[in-house]
């Protein structure tokens, strides 16, 4: 029977829950909070009827805590696009609050030994369709601390997100059940088992080749000045050459750094290809690509090579819903009829997943916000890259906590595919890291700079580089045999209990 409680006193513990998981996240120090920010939640489900409110309403603060810095986004849209931007940043809370609605009615449904199970069912599904936005995964808290994270490379930054939960619900259970010593030992075993994984797993890494990262701190609102374009191209000629006298074997450059798309154009495509003969350096860089057979535009990647036409390209994938592309417009153009406004962005999506062959080896593109999501780095690996690059332009997220986040999310793609990254912010963070996540180097946020250092040598298959998102099938099945085993101990007990009763 649910113990009565002051519904004020439910949202107050609510909120403060929520604000304190925010703080887990980038690019706050506190990710120790990751491990308490649930209780609070379990403790309020277990004293009330009605779950799915208080999961929701949970949702929603984390949300809004983690989220806020949506409403600040510097990009120059009309007052429409900016009074639309307003309204669906309030939707999306709610939205994202549904998940927790949900893992709220089955924590009521099967018992609070689900919740781990549950939480990342969910966390797969907000990967899916194009409104996809995984962004705030559990798992994601852990990303500073290497030594935690290695379990990705067995189960994705799923399996590090149920680990999160689990150790939430051993906390709760030390808190307010009996037998706190069985919670306390398991506890310090979860602990045990992560971290020990993480140490034997992790080694020094041995060199590839040198890399150097540009970064031309380019102006959000310079992009598409045609007065500011000859400055910026100028830094940028500067800044390769600059970087050049490193000997790097590889130069890349930020997300649609050439601001003109260089496979067509008769000025800027000529000038880099000769930058590029004269330093017999490759560089890839993000660039707007028309493709000519399909009449469209695209957010692309391109690697232009000493001395060879440009004929390697990626086309993104994922595109950032509504600032890129108005998510199913395509299929039912009567949404774009409805919602759009003249400065959403309608690219066209690609189509292929491309493996680049470069001197160095086998590399693939992740344009801007596809480095958030597992399943598409993953295929790029499975299907033969030994590196990722990253190329993005976060100038847009200012200095808030945006560009913090986005750049840890990136991370993990590299301790679950067992491979390196490299990652070329247009205003910041590019980095530099490890196959295990480890920042090698990094740079700051608005700076013009350029970074060079060691790529290291990727490692052997992993996990979840195999298997993909296939793991989450293990946890669906996991919680549908623990929902029979609990149901079937449930009715055993039962019936000792009536059987006890009528030989007494």
């Amino acid at each position: 029977m649910p113990v009565r409680v002051a519904n004020w006193r439910r949202i107050v513990l609510l909120f403060f829950a929520g604000a304190g998981l925010s703080l887990a996240f980038a690019p706050f120090p506190f990710r120790f909070l990751a491990f308490f920010a649930l209780v609070p939640l379990f403790w309020v489900l277990e004293r009330s009827r009605r779950s799915f409110f208080w999961g929701w309403l949970f949702g929603f603060f984390a949300a809004m805590f983690h989220l806020w810095w949506l409403w600040f986004l510097v990009v120059p849209v009309e007052p429409v696009t900016r009074f639309l931007l307003n309204i669906g940043v309030v939707l999306l809370f709610g939205y994202l609050g549904l998940y927790w609605g949900v893992v709220a009615v089955g924590v009521r449904w099967f018992g609070l030994w689900s919740a781990p199970f549950v939480v990342v069912l969910l966390e797969f599904l907000k990967t899916r369709g194009q409104i996809g936005f995984p962004w705030d995964f559990l798992g994601y808290t852990m990303t500073p601390w290497p030594v935690f994270i290695q379990i990705v490379s067995v189960g994705g930054v799923y399996l590090l997100s149920l680990w999160v939960v689990l150790v939430n619900l051993l906390i709760y259970g030390l808190l307010f059940r009996p037998r706190r010593w069985q919670y306390l030992a398991g506890l310090v075993a979860v602990f045990l088992v992560v971290a020990g994984f993480g140490l034997v797993r992790m080694r020094p890494c041995r060199h590839w080749f040198n890399v150097a990262v540009v970064q031309p701190n380019v102006s959000p609102f310079d992009k598409g000045d045609l007065n500011s374009r000859q400055r910026i191209q100028e830094d940028l000629f500067r800044l390769s050459r600059q970087a050049a006298e490193g000997k790097p074997a590889l130069l890349i450059f930020p997300e649609t750094a050439t601001l003109v798309d260089i496979t067509h154009s008769t000025e800027m495509g000529p000038m880099l290809q000769r930058l590029v003969d004269s330093l017999d350096l490759e560089i890839f860089t993000g660039t707007p690509v028309y493709d000519d057979s399909h009449r469209s535009w695209h957010n692309g990647a391109v690697l232009v090579q000493p001395r060879q036409p440009i004929t390697q390209r990626y086309y993104k994938l994922r595109l950032v819903p509504f600032s890129e592309k108005i998510p199913y417009s395509d299929e039912l153009p009567v949404i774009r009829k409805l919602i759009g406004t003249a400065d959403m962005g309608n690219w066209d999506r690609g189509w292929e997943y491309t493996v680049f062959q470069s001197r160095v080896g086998l590399l693939s593109g992740l344009i801007c916000y596809e480095a958030i999501f597992p399943d598409l780095a993953r295929e790029f690996v499975h299907r033969g890259a030994r590196l990722l690059v990253v190329v993005t332009n976060d100038g847009w997220f200012g200095r808030l906590p945006g560009a913090y986040q986005h750049a840890e999310l990136a991370v993990m793609r590299t301790a679950e595919n067992g491979v390196p990254m490299v990652r070329s912010a247009n205003n910041g963070i590019s980095f530099i890291v490890d196959p295990y996540g480890r920042v090698l180097k990094q740079t700051r946020l608005f700076e013009q700079t350029v970074i060079s250092g060691s790529v290291p040598q990727p490692l052997g298959p992993t996990v979840y580089r195999i298997l993909g998102d296939r793991v989450v099938l293990f946890y669906l099945l996991t919680l549908i045999a623990g929902i029979f085993v609990r149901r079937r101990f449930s009715a055993d007990l039962r019936l000792r209990r009536r059987a006890g009763y009528r030989f007494r």
